[in-house]
């Protein structure tokens, strides 16, 4: 059995392309490709993943049993007899709570519940610094009240932050002794979908138009939702008045990055070693991974 683990990153379509994955689970299955409905929320599976993740779980206390160990190797083990039933040799598994440098046992815990599977491992990467910009974007809409500079020093600067990609996708590759596929996310993101089915050989129609599931905030929206979370408001007010903003201002193109060039210059620096291995490891190419920024700061598009 073959067991294809999609770990991310977060901000590179991730959204689109588990509901994609979701919605047409019949036609997957058609040729051989088994995508469980079992530990999904929103398409993707997050309850699975949530009960070994160190503290992704705490977001999901409601949803999952007090035996999280036992909720998640008994959840392994019904998706792999469920996809032998069905004759299928190919499992997706998808959830960007795998991105991350995780506690050792994570990878450990993973392994055991799905082996004897072969495990290839898949990651879509996007330059950093609109990755940083999307995170934090996204990060505002789920009660983030920082503002940039003070968001990034504090949660990317450290060493196990998702910024470090080469650390991350490594590790699963390590840990699992997978083949690993990297795609860039400039290269797929008018079709996460096709990128998926493309690098792994699953022959499924991709002509299809996907739908634009976690879209980020405007300017505006940015501006009123920082002023929500700073506010003053129980927790289910908060949480009700982000819905009610982000109904009505979502990002409709370009998103200027929110950093200045010193800001942008540092996270390119500290990307540059990583960058460098996952060329050479994964894309076997002596050639930088993404383009340079521009001189000047320019709008650059919002994740599908």
């Amino acid at each position: 059995m073959r067991l294809i683990l999609h770990i991310g990153s977060t901000k590179t379509g991730s959204s689109a392309l588990q509901s994609t994955l979701f919605h047409r689970r019949n036609e997957l299955a058609d040729v051989g490709v088994h995508y469980s409905t079992l530990g999904v929320q929103a398409g993707a599976h997050h309850l699975l993943a949530a009960a070994i993740h160190p503290g992704a779980w705490k977001m999901h206390v409601k949803d999952l049993p007090e035996d999280r160990a036992a909720y998640f190797d008994d959840t392994a083990a019904v998706i792999m007899h469920d996809a032998e039933l069905s004759g299928a040799d190919t499992v997706v598994i998808s959830s960007e709570y795998f991105w991350g440098s995780l506690p050792v046992q994570v990878y450990k815990t993973f392994r055991e519940a799905f082996e004897p599977a072969q495990f290839e491992i898949i990651a879509y990467v996007r330059r950093q610094d609109e990755w940083a910009m999307s995170s934090y974007l996204q990060a505002v809409k789920t009660g983030e009240s920082l503002p940039f500079a003070e968001w990034f020093e504090k949660k990317l600067m450290r060493a196990t932050s998702g910024l470090h990609y080469f650390r991350i996708i490594s590790r699963w590759a390590y840990f699992l002794d997978a083949k690993v596929h990297v795609l860039r996310y400039q290269d797929v993101k008018t079709n996460v979908y096709k990128g998926f089915a493309d690098a792994l050989d699953i022959p499924v129609d991709t002509n299809i138009e996907l739908d634009r599931v976690n879209p980020s905030p405007s300017p505006e929206g940015l501006e009123l939702l920082l002023a929500v979370n700073r506010s003053d408001l129980s927790a289910e007010q908060k949480l009700e008045r982000r819905r009610e903003i982000m109904s009505t201002h979502r990002a409709s193109g370009p998103v200027t990055l929110l950093m200045d060039g010193p800001e942008r210059d540092l996270i390119m620096k500290v990307a540059r070693p990583s960058d460098r291995l996952i060329a050479r490891e994964y894309l076997h190419s002596d050639s930088p991974l993404f383009a340079p920024p521009d001189a000047q700061l320019q709008p650059v598009s919002d994740p599908a």
